[in-house]
């Protein structure tokens, strides 16, 4: 995320960026703080250093193997919705997503 974001503001004359927008999932095994902790070692020398991190988590899109239903995935949530079933199967998502940044 941070070598297309220092592209990004490259390519544009950017001298700073000043934020980050991310898409977590709600599956991933990542923490917010652990995320935003990693951001800050890893923009540390570059232009980014220092900038704030904005982390929404979106949910997990799923779908039934008995009757195709589509739905999004809770923790709560063990079996369709419509069906009942158990045979539930994650579709493929990213678990952090680069969704915006700024730059000055």
């Amino acid at each position: 995320m941070l070598k297309v974001a220092l592209e990004y503001a490259t390519k544009n004359n950017a001298s700073h960026i000043t934020q980050f927008s991310v898409a977590m999932s709600a599956a991933a095994d990542e923490s917010e703080e652990s995320l935003k902790f990693h951001f800050e070692h890893v923009t540390r020398g570059t232009i980014a250093e220092g900038a704030r991190v904005d982390i929404t988590r979106v949910p997990v899109p799923v779908k039934c193997l008995e009757c195709g239903n589509d739905f999004e995935w809770t923790p709560e949530l063990i079996a369709c919705p419509k069906c009942a079933s158990p045979r539930i199967r994650a579709l493929p998502q990213d678990e952090f997503k680069l969704t915006s940044i700024e730059v000055e």
